[in-house]
Parts: structure tokens; C-alpha cells; sequence
């Protein structure tokens, strides 16, 4: 962990360091000027800086007889929005590393006081813990380039500083959830998920954190047909995994969070191209974020009883795979015909949906990277939020827009539904082309009788294509903020 202090004055003579500087637009070339001179202010004009969001300007000047680096960040005019601060945060670690430097001087004193200086503070050290953060595991000892900050001081209200602990909580979080999105698929099997679990669960025992791991002789018996389905394929067994964790005192109720768990889609017999492939290691993104999020859950102590609740397996091709015609049966008796074998997270959910729908959830949640429509209709950064629940939906949203991490509502129109029927089953496993995204959900809607639910579709976000925000390419440990900041605040 990262070492972070909150300051209200820079320190003299503090040693070499890079100097990352907050700026406003509103005020960005007097600003410049005041601290560092005409000369620079000229050259940041020159160089098109104008404190706008996102706009970087540095150099290197002499302070107190030192060479120091100092990186400015455009803030824009107005308060930046929590995923630009978390942003500028990272961005300012990052360019210490590169600068060689073990210690980064961020001065934040540009932005003013915070209305909610401590969900601030919380904010910067997402943002700096996250930009340490590196997946290296395959990398030779000579390619691995660890970051080389290790403190940071920040210039800003010492009492944002009491968000510190609990934003590096969640920064380790959304890292735990990144590292097995970013895990290969040989490596990231049923079995490693169900270890990782254990492994949440050993550490935080005495926290309240139990675990549960149903084989597939369990699952038989519970008649969970749509999820064994999807496993026939895989010489891997399938894990039901369902992590508990019980705070210590009263709870406000019970969180189920499911999370789709398939380590690898080959897409079955209905075989995804090649290209189309390469990235299905991530197709357990939902199972990522809700098994780290239980895990930062815990050690926040959160006042809800919260389950992580896995189906995890692969979508793979062999002789006992699922067909295309094929009738299965969920744990509820519905009824499904298979029109697509790469429809095979919502299948997957569907019998996880029934079982968390067991514990009689006050709230039940589920995150899947379940259709390319989705990011078709949001792009790449946004997840798509689903549920006929308005309450409990805003209140979801309310939360990721409080964290920085982009959602927007779709909704559940009952007519699409038409698109599900099948002649010889209670539903078919797909729709049409469009609205798949929505049919998905409506799908899924089946499953949730009686349930204040929402479905969030992570298909775009839970895996980066190019560096964005506090990502780098890979997984991104979306929407683990988002789940921690709900179950804080609800």
C-alpha cells in the first residue's frame, strides 16, 4: 500500500519528487504564473494548456538548488466529477513512476473545500492506490517495471485525509477483482475461483466470512439444469460458489450478489470466431467484482449481511455439450429451448437467480458481461442498468455516479418479450437481433419472481480496450466501487 499523508502546506525542501499541480481553467495562466513565473505561464500558453480536463503540461525547473519535475492537471472550470478526480489522482502517480520518483507532491488546493471532504479524500486514494497497480505475473523479472512511488503527500483539507483507509480498501478491492479478470484461462478456472473464495474466506473468518461450494452432484440435486448445461462441455468442473459474510450487531437486511462466472466462453457449438474469443477469459467479470466487493465489504464492515453467489464453469465444445434444441430446466421448472449456445451467461444466472432468491434477499443484485448489444447501445465505458424496481435502481445508480463509474438505465418493456417464445418450451434462451440487450434482461426477469432486483450489464466496462480513466488495457475491477459505496450508503 501506497503511503498517504494529507497536508495543508507543502513542506520545504522536501527532496527529489515530482510535483503534480491542480489547475482550473478559470484561473489557469494567472495560476501559473503566481507560482512558478511569466516565463512558464508563457510556456504553457504556448503549449496549449488551459486547464481544461484531461490536459497535461510539464517541465522540469530548479528548486531549492534541485532539478524537480512538476506536472500540471487541467481541472476544467467547474468541480470535477468523482471519476476525474480519481483520474487526476492516478494520473499524477503514474507520472511519478515514469519520473522514477518514490515520492509524488500532489497539490489539490486549486479545487477548493469539498462539501464532503472525507468521500473526496476517498476518491484521491482510489485514484493514487490505483495507479500503482500493474498486472505483471507472466512477465519476466526484466520486463516487469513496478511503480517506483511509494509516498505521496497531498496539499488539500487534512480532513479528507479520513477517507484515506477506506479508499485504498476499495483500490485493493477493485485490484483483487482485476487481477482475475486479467488472469488467463488457464489459470482462472472454476476450481482457482472456488481457491480464491476459500482464501477470502480463511483470512476473514473472524469477520463473519463463511463459504459455500456446491459440486455438481449438489447442483444436480437442486435441479439447477440450465447451469449444468452450460458446464457439459468443460473438462473443468463446474463450482457454485456462494460466499456469506454476517456483520457483527444488527444488519439493515440481506444483500444477494450473483455474478456470472464463466472463466472462458468458447461460445459452445454455436463457436465464437477467433477474434471474437481472444478476450473470454473476462466473461467472469460479474464473479470478479462480487467476490472482491464481499471481500472489501468485510473488512469495511458494512451493515449488511452480504452473498457473493458464483455459478462458475466454461462454455466449452465436446461430445456431452449442450445443443442447439436443446430443452432444459431450470431450478424454478421453467422451461428453456436453446436457440444460441453462446447465450450461455443468462442460463448460467438463471438457476443462481433462483437460489439467491432462496435466502429471501432484501436487495438482490447481478452483474454479467452478458451481451455485445449492450455495448453496441452504451459504448464501451457504460453499463447498462435494468430493473423495475425505481426505488432500488436510483438509488444503485445514485451510487456508481458517486464513484465515478458510468451507468445508465435501459428498460424491461414486457412487449419484447414476444421474442422469447418458443413453440415446444416456456421460453427460448435468445431474441432478435436488436434490443438484445433488453431481452437478455427480460430473460433474466423470469428467474426474480417476487425479488427487488437489478440486472447490470458489465459487458463494455468490466474490460478495457485502451487506457481509460484509472485503467490501463484489461480488466478494469468495474463495478466493485459502485457495489461498496451502495451497500455503505443504503
Amino acid at each position: 500500500m501506497l503511503s498517504i499523508e494529507w497536508t495543508s502546506q507543502e513542506a520545504a525542501g522536501a527532496g527529489h519528487h515530482l510535483l503534480a499541480v491542480a489547475v482550473a481553467s478559470s484561473d489557469s495562466g494567472p495560476a501559473i504564473e503566481r507560482r512558478f513565473g511569466a516565463p512558464l505561464a508563457r510556456a504553457a500558453q504556448a503549449a496549449r494548456f488551459r486547464g481544461e480536463p484531461g490536459e497535461k503540461f510539464s517541465f522540469l525547473r530548479e528548486h531549492q538548488g534541485e532539478p524537480q519535475q512538476v506536472l500540471l492537471l487541467g481541472t476544467g472550470a467547474s468541480a470535477p466529477s468523482a471519476a476525474a478526480v480519481r483520474a487526476l489522482a492516478f494520473d499524477a502517480v503514474r507520472a511519478g513512476s515514469a519520473a522514477g520518483v518514490a515520492e509524488v507532491v500532489l497539490d489539490l488546493r486549486a479545487l477548493g473545500s469539498q462539501s464532503e471532504p472525507v468521500h473526496f479524500g476517498e476518491l484521491v486514494a482510489q485514484g493514487l492506490q490505483l495507479g500503482t497497480y500493474r498486472y505483471d505475473r507472466y512477465l519476466s523479472e526484466a520486463k516487469r517495471k513496478p511503480s517506483t512511488v511509494q509516498r505521496v503527500r497531498v496539499l488539500g483539507e487534512a480532513a479528507s485525509g479520513e477517507g484515506t483507509s477506506r479508499g485504498q480498501i476499495v483500490a485493493a478491492s477493485v485490484a483483487r477483482a482485476r487481477d482475475l479478470v486479467n488472469g488467463p484461462a488457464n489459470l482462472v478456472t472454476p476450481s482457482y475461483l472456488a481457491d480464491v473464495a476459500r482464501e477470502i474466506a480463511d483470512n476473514l473468518a473472524d469477520r463473519g466470512v463463511r463459504l459455500t461450494v456446491l459440486e455438481r452432484e449438489d447442483c444436480e440435486k437442486l435441479g439447477m439444469g440450465c447451469y449444468l448445461a452450460v458446464a457439459r462441455g468443460s473438462a473443468q468442473r463446474p463450482k457454485f460458489i456462494h460466499l456469506q459474510y454476517t456483520p457483527k450487531g444488527n444488519s439493515k437486511g440481506r444483500v444477494c450478489l450473483v455474478g456470472k462466472g464463466v472463466t472462458f466462453d468458447s461460445g459452445g457449438l454455436s463457436l465464437k470466431p477467433s477474434d471474437a474469443m481472444m478476450d473470454m477469459k473476462m466473461d467472469m467479470g460479474g464473479a470478479a467484482a462480487v467476490l472482491s466487493a464481499l471481500e472489501a465489504a468485510a473488512k469495511l464492515g458494512v451493515p449488511w449481511e452480504v452473498h457473493a453467489i458464483v455459478p462458475a464453469t466454461e462454455n466449452m465444445i465436446g461430445g456431452d455439450a449442450y445443443r442447439l434444441g436443446d430443452v432444459l430446466t431450470a431450478s424454478n421448472g421453467k422451461t428453456v429451448e436453446i436457440n444460441n449456445t453462446d447465450a450461455e451467461g443468462r442460463l448460467t444466472l438463471a438457476d443462481a437467480l433462483v437460489y439467491a432468491g432462496k435466502l429471501q434477499p432484501t436487495y438482490l443484485f447481478d452483474f454479467a458481461t452478458l451481451t455485445g448489444a449492450c455495448i453496441v447501445a452504451l459504448g464501451p465505458h457504460c453499463a447498462g442498468v435494468m430493473s423495475r424496481d425505481d426505488e432500488l435502481a436510483n438509488l444503485f445508480t445514485a451510487a456508481s455516479q458517486r464513484v465515478g463509474e458510468e451507468m445508465w438505465r435501459l428498460p424491461l418493456p414486457e412487449p419484447l418479450k414476444e421474442q422469447l417464445k418458443s413453440p415446444i418450451a416456456d421460453m427460448r434462451n435468445t431474441g432478435e437481433r436488436y434490443g438484445g440487450a433488453i431481452t437478455a434482461g427480460l430473460f433474466l426477469s423470469e428467474f426474480t419472481a417476487g425479488q427487488r432486483w437489478v440486472h447490470v450489464d458489465i459487458a463494455g466496462p468490466a474490460m478495457v480496450r485502451k487506457p481509460f480513466g484509472v485503467c490501463d488495457e484489461g480488466g478494469s475491477g468495474f463495478p466493485v466501487a459502485t457495489i461498496l459505496e451502495f451497500l455503505s450508503r443504503a
